[in-house]
């Protein structure tokens, strides 16, 4: 079955690797389609430029050969001597001599004044030859009419044929009223002096031999630009591909880089462009690889020590774990809880417990040195990992730790503080179990070294009891890690109401586990496991996630609905609470002002900085805070003007026996002075019955919650609470 699901995964992946390569064959490649590009617009200028220099040519041939034309027209005025001297033979030799003298003069025709041909003279002809062509009568009314005008003649020409022209002309006589040489003047010469016309002259002018010389330049012009076009193509074609070279080295690198590999070289690029893009991509790596290295130092690292945090510790018992099962080697672990820190977290404050943190911190290290590596677990909590040791090794680094321990000395407020461990050891061997069981017993034999007098250290001995003890730790640790996988706690909601009005203000959202027949389980049977084990912090993000999930659901049937979250510490400590929480309200659209988010009074004060930090930052969101199981302990009142909250909620044990005790009915009156001079507004949790129920307004109590208002319910529900009648007698007789 496994061979078959490695092969057909096997497939999978040749099918997205072929496919792939498929897709990178199909698509077009730069330097083709640039030079495509190239060769194309490059021809189609070619192009252009020769039709232009060919259309061109014919235009300005045609324009030149006509002004040739002219020029002989108006020279040859001799050309209509033989109409009106027919019998002049000096006329026939000098007309000979001038057609000789221009090889374009084809032939001379002569026409009568009815347009029929009298004769024409050939190019090189000896003399005269008839002819039985003539003028059409378009071509006689067009010519008649050019007697006397500025241009008497008649071109006749194609612009697609400009080698031959037809030149027709007028020859006529002219008289002027007085011509003699005495007594002319001028000034009397009359504008309609008798003109007679004799008849026709045809000129016809051949340029063939020189548009074809013409057109062979052009032609030969034309290959010299063919093969500039091809040479330029092939020339350009070589040089933008070694320019994109450059570009085509980059696909390896950056292919690496998309699959993470940070350390992967680009080769220098030649081209400024080219040489930019390299040193961004330079730039992109060094700068992914250090925020790769703070994310996994951040993942791995305690924030506060720099040592490694639980995960990292759990991963490399695990790597041990695999080691011994392999070579037989040894190992073994130490669980190291500071002894009486609690005492100097709480009189001089957070900041200077955090300052002691650290210096026990760098004394472990400094005191394992390398046989091992140190872990902080959070809070005052430690564990030390050693390789290839023995037991009587490992009671050397145990009585060395706990020795420089008590030789440690921290100066707070001019107070010297002297710091003591417990320390509880197990040995790993190949067959110890997993890393959840090698924690439980370090931690159980902690717990017994506290027990025996603290300041020592103890191995972990397995009597049946605690075999029994662990065994069931675990096994609720791997319930809490399916629930949390598979989604698979339960959700409970329990109302809070207006003492005055009993009705509902919002819903504190509670959980349950499910056990096999279907009960379920209170929080306070396996919340102490998932401390142990490290795993309240994701119970936390679950808690988050799957309630706004639900209020976005449930929101819909009634807009009003508010719900609390009741969150651990582990929450506060984090950095990116506020930043979780709003990605949660905008992936399910609910509003910030709907939620409400409790920690408790003991969890607040013991890192009051940080917690603070983090519910400033839920308020700006929007969010409500609220200060749960106040007056427990910790110099409550104190507290108040450190945290601000919106809600303290009043710890059960002053409301269990409110009606009977007086001395819980000052305390309660107090908390809720002091909360309404603070603005913030007071609830009081477990509330059983009526009697304690009527009372709270008398105390100046705004909010209610426990079994009298509601129990928890697979919904939220709206339905009020019943005011006691004797607190409505209170309250119209003035009380409160």
């Amino acid at each position: 079955m496994m061979r078959w699901l490695w092969a057909l995964r096997h497939r999978d992946k040749s099918l997205e690797k072929t496919a792939a390569l498929n897709l990178v064959a199909g698509k077009r490649v730069l330097i083709n389609e640039i030079l495509s590009l190239q060769i194309l617009i490059t021809a189609v200028i070619g192009a252009l430029a020769i039709a232009g220099l060919y259309f061109g040519g014919q235009w300005v041939l045609q324009k030149n050969y006509s002004r040739w034309a002219l020029q002989w027209t108006e020279e040859l005025h001799e050309l209509g001597a033989p109409l009106y001297l027919p019998g002049d033979e000096t006329v026939s030799l000098r007309l000979e001599s001038y057609i000789d003298r221009y090889p374009e003069i084809e032939k001379v025709s002569y026409f009568r004044l009815d347009g029929s041909a009298i004769t024409s003279l050939a190019h090189k002809d000896a003399g005269y030859v008839d002819s039985d062509f003539s003028m059409s009568e378009e071509q006689l009314a067009r010519v008649s009419a050019l007697v006397g005008t500025e241009q008497p003649y008649l071109m006749e020409s194609t612009l697609l044929n400009v080698r031959s022209f037809d030149i027709y002309a007028p020859i006529w006589t002219e008289s002027i009223a007085d011509d003699g040489l005495f007594n002319f003047d001028p000034l009397n010469v009359q504008d309609d002096n008798p003109m007679d016309l004799v008849g026709f002259v045809g000129l016809q002018l051949d340029f063939t031999e020189f548009h074809d010389n013409l057109v062979g330049n052009i032609k030969l012009a034309t290959l010299v630009l063919l093969v500039l076009l091809v040479l330029s193509g092939f020339i350009g074609r070589l040089s933008l591909r070694r320019a994109l070279r450059s570009i085509s080295d980059l696909h390896y690198p950056i292919s690496e880089l998309a699959k993470g590999n940070l350390s992967v070289r680009f080769k220098p690029a030649a081209h400024r462009e080219i040489s930019e893009i390299v040193e961004a991509l330079k730039l992109t790596a060094k700068e992914l690889g250090e925020r790769d290295a703070r994310l996994l130092k951040l993942a791995n690292h305690d924030a506060l020590t720099g040592l490694i945090n639980r995960r990292r510790f759990v991963e490399k018992v695990e790597l041990l774990l695999a080691d011994t099962k392999r070579s037989r080697s040894k190992g073994a672990l130490l669980f190291i809880d500071l002894d009486q820190f609690k005492y100097i977290n709480d009189t001089c404050g957070h900041p200077a417990g955090d300052r002691l943190i650290i210096k026990v911190a760098e004394q472990l290290s400094a005191s394992v040195g390398d046989a091992g590596v140190v872990a902080r677990f959070g809070g005052d909590e430690f564990a030390v990992l050693l390789y290839d040791v023995r037991k009587r090794e490992t009671i050397a680094v145990g009585e060395r730790i706990l020795e420089e321990m008590r030789q440690l000395v921290h100066l707070e407020d001019n107070t010297t503080f002297h710091v003591h461990c417990s320390i509880g050891a197990t040995m790993i061997r190949g067959a110890g179990g997993g890393h959840d069981d090698l924690i439980a017993r370090a931690d159980i034999a902690c717990r017994e070294a506290k027990l025996r007098g603290r300041n020592r250290l103890e191995f972990y001995k397995v009597s049946r009891h605690e075999a029994e003890q662990m065994a069931t730790d675990v096994g609720w640790m791997r319930r809490l890690r399916e629930a949390i996988d598979n989604d698979s706690f339960v959700l409970r909601y329990q109302a809070i109401a207006h003492v005055d009005s009993g009705e509902i203000a919002h819903h504190e959202v509670l959980l349950r586990m499910q056990a096999e027949n279907g009960q379920l389980i209170a929080p306070d049977v396996f919340l102490p496991a998932a401390v142990r084990f490290g795993l309240m912090a994701e119970i936390d993000a679950w808690m988050i996630r799957n309630v706004i999930a639900a209020l976005s659901t449930m929101q819909k049937d009634d807009p009003d609905l508010k719900l609390a979250i009741n969150l651990s510490a582990n929450a506060f400590e984090t950095e990116n609470l506020s930043t979780y929480v709003q990605a949660q309200l905008d992936l399910h659209n609910v509003d910030a002002r709907k939620v409400l988010f409790e920690i408790t009074e003991n969890l607040a004060v013991r890192h009051l900085t940080h917690v603070e930090k983090q519910i400033s930052s839920l308020r700006e969101m929007g969010c409500a805070v609220a200060l749960d199981d106040f007056g427990k302990g910790y110099s409550s009142l104190g507290h108040l003007q450190q945290l601000s909250v919106d809600y303290i909620k009043i710890d059960g044990s002053f409301i269990r026996n409110l009606a009977k005790n007086a001395v819980d009915q000052k305390m309660v009156r107090l908390i809720g002075e002091i909360g309404n001079e603070a603005g913030m507004k007071t609830v009081a949790e477990y509330v059983q019955n009526a009697a304690s129920y009527s009372l709270l307004g008398e105390l100046g109590i705004d909010y209610a919650q426990g079994h009298y208002v509601g129990k928890p319910l697979a919904a939220p529900s709206s339905k009020p609470v019943p005011v006691p009648l004797t607190s409505k007698r209170r309250r119209k007789s003035g009380g409160g």
